[in-house]
Protein backbone atom coordinates (compact mmCIF):
# COMPACT_ATOMS: atom_id res chain seq x y z
CA UNK A 1 0.00 0.00 0.00
CA UNK A 2 1.30 3.46 -0.91
CA UNK A 3 1.26 5.42 2.36
CA UNK A 4 1.46 8.69 0.41
CA UNK A 5 -2.14 8.16 -0.73
CA UNK A 6 -3.46 7.95 2.82
CA UNK A 7 -4.77 10.82 4.91
CA UNK A 8 -2.30 11.70 7.64
CA UNK A 9 -3.33 11.94 11.27
CA UNK A 10 -1.67 12.51 14.61
CA UNK A 11 -2.62 10.10 17.40
CA UNK A 12 -1.97 10.86 21.07
CA UNK A 13 -2.40 7.80 23.24
CA UNK A 14 -1.33 6.32 26.56
CA UNK A 15 -2.59 5.62 30.08
CA UNK A 16 -4.92 7.93 31.93
CA UNK A 17 -3.46 11.02 33.63
CA UNK A 18 -0.38 11.26 31.40
CA UNK A 19 -1.41 14.60 29.85
CA UNK A 20 -3.00 13.53 26.57
CA UNK A 21 -5.73 16.18 26.57
CA UNK A 22 -3.38 18.99 27.50
CA UNK A 23 -0.89 17.98 24.82
CA UNK A 24 -3.62 17.69 22.19
CA UNK A 25 -4.73 21.26 22.88
CA UNK A 26 -1.15 22.49 22.66
CA UNK A 27 -0.59 20.76 19.32
CA UNK A 28 -3.95 21.93 17.98
CA UNK A 29 -3.07 25.54 18.81
CA UNK A 30 0.42 25.19 17.34
CA UNK A 31 -0.44 23.41 14.10
CA UNK A 32 -4.05 24.34 13.35
CA UNK A 33 -5.58 21.07 14.45
CA UNK A 34 -8.94 19.75 15.54
CA UNK A 35 -9.38 17.05 18.15
CA UNK A 36 -11.14 13.73 17.60
CA UNK A 37 -12.00 11.87 20.78
CA UNK A 38 -10.96 8.22 21.10
CA UNK A 39 -12.13 7.69 24.67
CA UNK A 40 -15.00 5.21 25.00
CA UNK A 41 -16.64 7.14 27.85
CA UNK A 42 -16.49 10.71 26.59
CA UNK A 43 -18.94 9.84 23.82
CA UNK A 44 -21.76 9.66 26.40
CA UNK A 45 -23.82 12.71 27.27
CA UNK A 46 -24.11 13.76 30.94
CA UNK A 47 -21.07 11.73 32.08
CA UNK A 48 -18.69 14.66 32.35
CA UNK A 49 -16.65 14.88 35.53
CA UNK A 50 -15.61 11.25 35.81
CA UNK A 51 -14.61 11.09 32.14
CA UNK A 52 -12.45 14.24 32.34
CA UNK A 53 -14.17 15.86 29.37
CA UNK A 54 -12.78 19.14 28.08
CA UNK A 55 -14.61 22.18 29.42
CA UNK A 56 -16.61 24.66 27.36
CA UNK A 57 -13.69 27.06 27.09
CA UNK A 58 -11.51 24.39 25.52
CA UNK A 59 -14.16 23.18 23.08
CA UNK A 60 -14.98 26.76 22.11
CA UNK A 61 -11.32 27.42 21.34
CA UNK A 62 -10.53 24.13 19.58
CA UNK A 63 -13.20 22.10 17.76
CA UNK A 64 -13.68 18.66 19.36
CA UNK A 65 -15.38 15.74 17.63
CA UNK A 66 -17.09 12.59 19.01
CA UNK A 67 -17.81 14.03 22.46
CA UNK A 68 -21.38 13.96 23.85
CA UNK A 69 -22.78 12.18 20.81
CA UNK A 70 -24.89 9.38 22.37
CA UNK A 71 -27.34 9.07 25.24
CA UNK A 72 -26.39 6.73 28.11
CA UNK A 73 -28.89 4.06 27.00
CA UNK A 74 -27.77 4.04 23.35
CA UNK A 75 -25.42 1.49 21.84
CA UNK A 76 -21.86 2.52 21.10
CA UNK A 77 -18.97 0.26 20.16
CA UNK A 78 -15.74 0.11 18.18
CA UNK A 79 -17.52 -0.30 14.84
CA UNK A 80 -19.66 2.78 15.42
CA UNK A 81 -16.60 4.68 16.59
CA UNK A 82 -14.69 3.87 13.41
CA UNK A 83 -17.53 4.97 11.17
CA UNK A 84 -17.90 8.30 12.96
CA UNK A 85 -14.16 8.88 13.35
CA UNK A 86 -13.56 8.24 9.64
CA UNK A 87 -16.23 10.81 8.79
CA UNK A 88 -14.77 13.38 11.21
CA UNK A 89 -11.23 12.89 9.94
CA UNK A 90 -12.34 13.38 6.34
CA UNK A 91 -14.22 16.52 7.32
CA UNK A 92 -11.22 17.97 9.19
CA UNK A 93 -8.81 17.20 6.33
CA UNK A 94 -11.17 18.67 3.73
CA UNK A 95 -11.16 21.94 5.66
CA UNK A 96 -7.38 22.05 5.68
CA UNK A 97 -6.99 21.27 9.37
CA UNK A 98 -4.88 18.64 11.11
CA UNK A 99 -6.78 15.68 12.62
CA UNK A 100 -5.51 14.93 16.16
CA UNK A 101 -6.97 11.70 17.54
CA UNK A 102 -6.76 11.58 21.33
CA UNK A 103 -7.66 8.86 23.79
CA UNK A 104 -6.76 5.90 25.93
CA UNK A 105 -9.15 3.31 24.48
CA UNK A 106 -6.64 1.10 22.71
CA UNK A 107 -9.19 -0.94 20.79
CA UNK A 108 -10.73 2.18 19.26
CA UNK A 109 -7.36 3.38 18.01
CA UNK A 110 -6.45 -0.03 16.64
CA UNK A 111 -9.78 -0.35 14.83
CA UNK A 112 -9.44 3.17 13.42
CA UNK A 113 -6.08 2.29 11.89
CA UNK A 114 -6.55 -1.33 10.87
CA UNK A 115 -10.28 -2.02 10.77
CA UNK A 116 -12.41 -4.62 12.51
CA UNK A 117 -11.89 -8.34 12.46
CA UNK A 118 -15.08 -10.37 12.35
CA UNK A 119 -15.09 -13.29 14.74
CA UNK A 120 -18.30 -15.35 14.49
CA UNK A 121 -21.27 -14.66 16.75
CA UNK A 122 -23.67 -17.20 18.23
CA UNK A 123 -26.60 -15.52 19.96
CA UNK A 124 -27.78 -18.56 21.89
CA UNK A 125 -24.30 -19.32 23.15
CA UNK A 126 -23.75 -15.71 24.14
CA UNK A 127 -26.96 -15.63 26.17
CA UNK A 128 -25.97 -18.82 28.00
CA UNK A 129 -22.48 -17.48 28.69
CA UNK A 130 -23.91 -14.19 29.92
CA UNK A 131 -26.04 -16.04 32.46
CA UNK A 132 -23.00 -18.07 33.48
CA UNK A 133 -21.01 -14.87 33.96
CA UNK A 134 -23.73 -13.20 36.03
CA UNK A 135 -23.81 -16.18 38.38
CA UNK A 136 -20.08 -15.89 39.08
CA UNK A 137 -18.02 -13.16 37.38
CA UNK A 138 -14.73 -14.01 39.06
CA UNK A 139 -15.07 -17.75 38.44
CA UNK A 140 -16.01 -17.07 34.79
CA UNK A 141 -12.99 -14.80 34.39
CA UNK A 142 -10.72 -17.48 35.85
CA UNK A 143 -12.06 -19.91 33.25
CA UNK A 144 -11.22 -17.41 30.51
CA UNK A 145 -7.69 -17.10 31.88
CA UNK A 146 -7.28 -20.85 31.49
CA UNK A 147 -8.15 -20.76 27.78
CA UNK A 148 -6.79 -17.33 26.79
CA UNK A 149 -4.52 -15.84 29.41
CA UNK A 150 -3.08 -13.23 27.04
CA UNK A 151 -6.45 -11.65 26.28
CA UNK A 152 -7.79 -12.04 29.82
CA UNK A 153 -4.91 -10.04 31.22
CA UNK A 154 -5.78 -7.14 28.89
CA UNK A 155 -9.25 -6.73 30.38
CA UNK A 156 -10.89 -6.63 33.79
CA UNK A 157 -13.11 -9.39 35.17
CA UNK A 158 -15.72 -6.63 35.56
CA UNK A 159 -15.87 -6.09 31.79
CA UNK A 160 -18.80 -8.44 31.17
CA UNK A 161 -19.12 -7.70 27.44
CA UNK A 162 -15.52 -8.47 26.56
CA UNK A 163 -15.16 -11.40 28.96
CA UNK A 164 -18.28 -13.09 27.60
CA UNK A 165 -17.38 -12.31 23.99
CA UNK A 166 -13.92 -13.82 24.37
CA UNK A 167 -15.34 -17.03 25.80
CA UNK A 168 -18.00 -17.12 23.06
CA UNK A 169 -15.34 -16.87 20.34
CA UNK A 170 -13.24 -19.61 21.91
CA UNK A 171 -16.10 -22.04 22.49
CA UNK A 172 -17.60 -21.55 19.04
CA UNK A 173 -14.35 -21.70 17.05
CA UNK A 174 -11.64 -23.15 19.27
CA UNK A 175 -9.53 -20.08 18.45
CA UNK A 176 -8.48 -17.66 21.20
CA UNK A 177 -9.67 -14.07 20.98
CA UNK A 178 -6.03 -13.01 21.27
CA UNK A 179 -5.33 -14.94 18.06
CA UNK A 180 -8.26 -13.71 15.98
CA UNK A 181 -6.75 -10.29 15.41
CA UNK A 182 -3.48 -11.82 14.29
CA UNK A 183 -5.23 -14.19 11.89
CA UNK A 184 -8.04 -12.11 10.43
CA UNK A 185 -7.25 -8.44 10.66
CA UNK A 186 -5.12 -5.51 11.71
CA UNK A 187 -2.99 -5.63 8.55
CA UNK A 188 -2.58 -2.59 6.30
CA UNK A 189 -3.25 0.74 8.04
CA UNK A 190 -6.10 2.94 6.81
CA UNK A 191 -4.18 6.14 7.66
CA UNK A 192 -0.63 7.39 7.72
CA UNK A 193 -0.40 8.02 11.44
CA UNK A 194 2.16 9.63 13.69
CA UNK A 195 1.58 7.88 17.02
CA UNK A 196 2.72 9.74 20.12
CA UNK A 197 2.54 7.75 23.34
CA UNK A 198 2.67 9.47 26.73
CA UNK A 199 4.14 7.59 29.64
CA UNK A 200 4.87 8.47 33.24
CA UNK A 201 7.06 7.21 36.05
CA UNK A 202 4.86 4.87 38.06
CA UNK A 203 4.85 6.67 41.42
CA UNK A 204 4.33 10.04 39.76
CA UNK A 205 1.52 8.66 37.59
CA UNK A 206 -0.20 7.09 40.57
CA UNK A 207 0.09 10.36 42.46
CA UNK A 208 -1.56 12.18 39.53
CA UNK A 209 -4.36 9.60 39.46
CA UNK A 210 -5.03 9.97 43.18
CA UNK A 211 -5.15 13.76 42.93
CA UNK A 212 -7.42 13.69 39.87
CA UNK A 213 -9.90 11.45 41.69
CA UNK A 214 -9.93 13.81 44.67
CA UNK A 215 -10.41 16.82 42.38
CA UNK A 216 -13.33 15.09 40.67
CA UNK A 217 -15.14 14.70 43.96
CA UNK A 218 -14.47 18.35 44.80
CA UNK A 219 -15.97 19.22 41.40
CA UNK A 220 -19.22 17.43 42.34
CA UNK A 221 -18.88 13.92 40.94
CA UNK A 222 -21.39 12.36 43.34
CA UNK A 223 -23.90 15.09 42.58
CA UNK A 224 -23.41 14.50 38.86
CA UNK A 225 -24.35 10.83 39.25
CA UNK A 226 -27.43 11.73 41.33
CA UNK A 227 -28.49 14.20 38.63
CA UNK A 228 -28.13 11.55 35.90
CA UNK A 229 -30.26 9.12 37.92
CA UNK A 230 -32.84 11.90 38.43
CA UNK A 231 -33.22 12.07 34.63
CA UNK A 232 -34.82 8.63 34.76
CA UNK A 233 -31.82 6.38 34.19
CA UNK A 234 -31.68 3.29 36.41
CA UNK A 235 -27.93 2.78 36.76
CA UNK A 236 -27.70 -0.28 34.52
CA UNK A 237 -26.77 1.65 31.39
CA UNK A 238 -23.34 0.84 29.98
CA UNK A 239 -21.47 3.97 31.16
CA UNK A 240 -22.50 3.25 34.76
CA UNK A 241 -20.31 0.13 34.66
CA UNK A 242 -17.15 2.19 34.20
CA UNK A 243 -14.62 2.89 36.93
CA UNK A 244 -15.85 5.55 39.32
CA UNK A 245 -19.47 5.61 38.29
CA UNK A 246 -20.10 2.06 39.48
CA UNK A 247 -18.47 2.79 42.87
CA UNK A 248 -20.48 6.00 43.27
CA UNK A 249 -23.64 4.00 42.58
CA UNK A 250 -22.63 1.59 45.34
CA UNK A 251 -22.08 4.52 47.68
CA UNK A 252 -25.43 6.09 46.84
CA UNK A 253 -27.10 2.74 47.56
CA UNK A 254 -25.30 2.58 50.96
CA UNK A 255 -23.41 -0.54 49.87
CA UNK A 256 -20.00 0.98 50.62
CA UNK A 257 -18.71 3.89 52.69
CA UNK A 258 -17.51 7.14 51.18
CA UNK A 259 -13.95 6.33 52.21
CA UNK A 260 -14.10 2.91 50.54
CA UNK A 261 -15.63 4.48 47.43
CA UNK A 262 -12.77 6.95 47.04
CA UNK A 263 -10.06 4.39 47.74
CA UNK A 264 -11.61 1.83 45.38
CA UNK A 265 -11.80 4.35 42.54
CA UNK A 266 -8.15 5.30 43.02
CA UNK A 267 -7.11 1.64 43.13
CA UNK A 268 -9.12 0.55 40.08
CA UNK A 269 -7.95 3.57 38.10
CA UNK A 270 -4.34 2.69 38.85
CA UNK A 271 -5.01 -0.88 37.70
CA UNK A 272 -6.65 0.47 34.55
CA UNK A 273 -3.65 2.66 33.77
CA UNK A 274 -1.43 -0.39 34.06
CA UNK A 275 -3.64 -2.35 31.64
CA UNK A 276 -3.64 0.56 29.20
CA UNK A 277 0.16 0.70 29.20
CA UNK A 278 0.37 -3.07 28.71
CA UNK A 279 -1.98 -2.81 25.71
CA UNK A 280 -0.08 0.03 24.06
CA UNK A 281 3.34 -1.56 24.55
CA UNK A 282 2.12 -4.32 22.23
CA UNK A 283 1.26 -1.86 19.47
CA UNK A 284 3.59 -0.85 16.65
CA UNK A 285 5.42 2.39 15.83
CA UNK A 286 4.61 4.39 18.96
CA UNK A 287 6.97 7.25 19.79
CA UNK A 288 7.05 7.43 23.60
CA UNK A 289 7.50 10.67 25.52
CA UNK A 290 7.03 12.10 28.99
CA UNK A 291 4.81 15.18 29.06
CA UNK A 292 5.37 18.06 29.67
CA UNK A 293 9.08 17.36 30.16
CA UNK A 294 9.66 16.37 26.51
CA UNK A 295 7.15 18.67 24.84
CA UNK A 296 9.82 20.27 22.62
CA UNK A 297 10.74 16.89 21.19
CA UNK A 298 7.08 16.15 20.53
CA UNK A 299 6.53 19.46 18.75
CA UNK A 300 9.65 18.90 16.65
CA UNK A 301 8.49 15.43 15.60
CA UNK A 302 5.01 16.69 14.69
CA UNK A 303 6.50 19.59 12.75
CA UNK A 304 8.62 17.22 10.68
CA UNK A 305 5.65 14.96 10.05
CA UNK A 306 3.49 17.85 8.84
CA UNK A 307 6.25 19.32 6.66
CA UNK A 308 6.53 15.96 4.96
CA UNK A 309 2.74 16.03 4.55
CA UNK A 310 2.72 19.52 3.05
CA UNK A 311 5.65 18.84 0.74
CA UNK A 312 3.81 15.85 -0.69
CA UNK A 313 1.02 18.15 -1.78
CA UNK A 314 -1.68 16.59 0.38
Amino acid sequence: MNMDNLNKIIIILGPTCTGKSELSLHLARTFGGEIINADSMQVYKHFDIGTAKPDNGQTDEIPHHLIDIVEPHEEFNAAIFKEKADFSIKDVVNRGKVPIVVGGTGLYIRVLLYGLFLAPKETGLREALTEEYICGPIQFYEELKKVDLEYALRISFRDRVRVVRAMEVFRSTGVKMSEWGKIHGFREPHYSALKIGLRGERNELYSRINKRVEDMFIAGWVEEVKNILAMGYHGKEKPFSSIGYREILQYIKDEITREDMVQDIKKYTRHYAKRQFTWFTREKDINWYAYPEEVNGIVSMVSGFLKEWNSSGL
